[in-house]
């Protein structure tokens, strides 16, 4: 086989799978456009759909009615209380396993336990430990006296949050600790020799050079945590109230509770344009900074 023909092979080999997801994602998406410029009550046939147009996206995005906007708002800062927290903290055990220490492999398995776990599953074992009586209202009440309302407005999705990071900190940290293990051992020798703090090497020479894997995990993370939906329903169903009513748990209430299908359908669009876009400009971040290194 010629070298052509070899670098056609994996192409060739991965096109039936990328056609399948293509066209049925394709397909999903032209349904899901079309519902949106319907209104439709769930439950009818799709062919009882009035067609409104835009009406859809204009109440969704200007009508004083809609909770829209508050929704996108609580979603931004969820996205934000939970990426930041787990790369800092991904990070920095990272470059603590990345030691020479007895027991590395074993801590690193453990790791990976909080990742295969069911969300739903994640979702409501959290929901007990964060009720008032649970273990981490004991452990509060035992150090400090008090026991906290999980389940109110004010903390409750601080607590979706703390969960969060307590089940995709590992997803950073096993990324992480293998792009430090790929590190060239060369560089931090001859800064060693140049007498470079250990601070100063990895300002210097750890973080550039893991900079783009750092972006690749976030860019991966980011797409996944604008879409979480199992976690924060099985703990408060987007409660109390709209505590916790990120896009996703807004989508399912405007489909499923209110049972406008059209409404929902649009919402669905604007998660999907919204993911897109973030995601292509930390696609292209990425991109400039693999370039300037």
């Amino acid at each position: 086989m010629t070298s052509r023909g070899t670098s056609r092979a994996p192409l060739l080999l991965i096109t039936p799978a990328f056609a399948v997801v293509f066209v049925l994602a394709a397909y999903s998406l032209f349904w899901l456009i079309q519902l949106s410029l319907t209104d439709l009550t769930f439950g009818q046939p799709f062919d009882q759909g009035v067609p409104v147009g835009l009406e859809n996206f204009r109440w969704l995005l200007f009508d004083p009615s809609s909770t829209f906007w508050p929704a996108a708002r609580l979603t931004g800062i969820y996205v934000l209380g939970t990426l930041v927290p787990e790369l800092v903290l991904g990070l920095g055990i990272a470059l603590l396993l990345n030691r020479q220490m007895r027991l590395r492999s074993v801590y690193t398995a453990a790791l990976i336990i909080p990742i295969v776990l069911m969300p739903a599953m994640v979702g409501m074992i959290a929901r007990l430990y964060f009720s008032h009586d649970g273990l981490i209202n004991f452990g509060i009440e035992t150090l400090a006296g008090v026991k906290l309302n999980w389940g109110g407005r004010e903390l409750a999705l601080m607590a979706v949050i703390l969960v969060d990071i307590w089940e995709w900190t590992p997803f950073f940290i096993l990324i992480l600790l293998a792009g430090l293990q790929t590190l060239p051992v060369e560089a931090y020798e001859a800064a060693k020799v140049d007498g470079a703090s250990n601070w100063q090497a990895f300002r210097h020479i750890t973080l550039p050079m893991l900079l783009p894997l750092i972006l690749t995990a976030l860019v991966l993370r980011f797409m996944d945590v604008l879409r979480i939906f199992d976690v924060i329903f099985a703990m408060f169903g987007g409660g109390p109230g709209t505590a916790t009513t990120t896009l996703p748990l807004y989508i399912y209430r405007t489909t499923m509770l209110a049972e406008d299908v059209g409404r929902g359908s649009a919402a669905s669009v604007m998660l999907i344009v919204m993911i897109v876009a973030s995601t292509l400009l930390l696609v292209r971040l990425r991109q400039r900074v693999m370039f300037q290194a």
